[in-house]
């Protein structure tokens, strides 16, 4: 079973929040392709996002039909109870993307802890250059009972308050298999990404934060 299929399975993401998507072939394939425009294209979105990485670039233009899966997106059912909160506009308003992006993550950088601006986030998984296995090897010398949930080299982790007081850090193996994948939260949803050790290639992620439009 793969790590994608493991962090389904274990149903942890409805319980924070986090909705999980497969894009459709079509759709990953031409985010595929944007992520290399928006190298060549060369507009560095560094100054408005607090990710402690050299390489971040705007996604200058969308195709419609994947802007619309993401609009689309918001009507997953486990964002039910969220979405009431909304019922203070006296009509309805319509989705949009305000803001569209590229990282290109080398070894050793990271994303600290961090929300979004806008009404929901995503993430989407492009390349992952390590092997996960490789990473937990790393600081082998860890005394960790459960190390799924204790190593945090690679992990893309979310963190929220406990019931009881103090913070709660969901961490989330991320591997290959998550490639063509999605994640959506509520954009307040504070996340953060660890730095990677055993791979020279990039760990590629696009985001986005989807706005109402008032």
């Amino acid at each position: 079973m793969s790590e994608w299929e493991k962090t389904i399975q274990n149903r942890i993401l409805p319980g924070i929040g986090v909705a999980n998507f497969e894009l459709p072939k079509q759709h990953f394939e031409w985010i595929k392709k944007a992520v290399i425009k928006a190298k060549k294209d060369n507009i560095g979105n560094q100054s408005k996002l607090i990710g402690h990485i050299k390489e971040e670039y705007v996604i200058k233009e969308i195709v419609p039909e994947v802007e619309s899966f993401f609009i689309q997106s918001i009507a997953h059912p486990w964002f039910e109870k969220y979405l009431k909160g909304f019922d203070v506009l006296s009509e309805p308003r319509p989705w949009y993307l305000e803001s569209f992006w590229v990282n290109y993550q080398k070894k050793h950088e990271f994303n600290p802890l961090h929300d979004h601006s806008g009404v929901f986030s995503f993430i989407i998984f492009v390349k992952i250059p390590y092997d996960l296995k490789k990473e937990d090897k790393y600081f082998s010398g860890l005394n960790c009972e459960d190390r799924e949930q204790q190593v945090h080299t690679s992990r893309l982790a979310f963190v929220n308050n406990r019931a009881n007081g103090g913070l709660e850090s969901t961490l989330i193996n991320v591997d290959k298999s998550f490639e063509g994948k999605m994640f959506m939260f509520p954009a307040r949803q504070a996340h953060l990404v660890y730095p990677f050790y055993t791979s020279d290639g990039y760990r590629i992620t696009v985001s986005g934060n989807i706005k109402l439009k008032v």
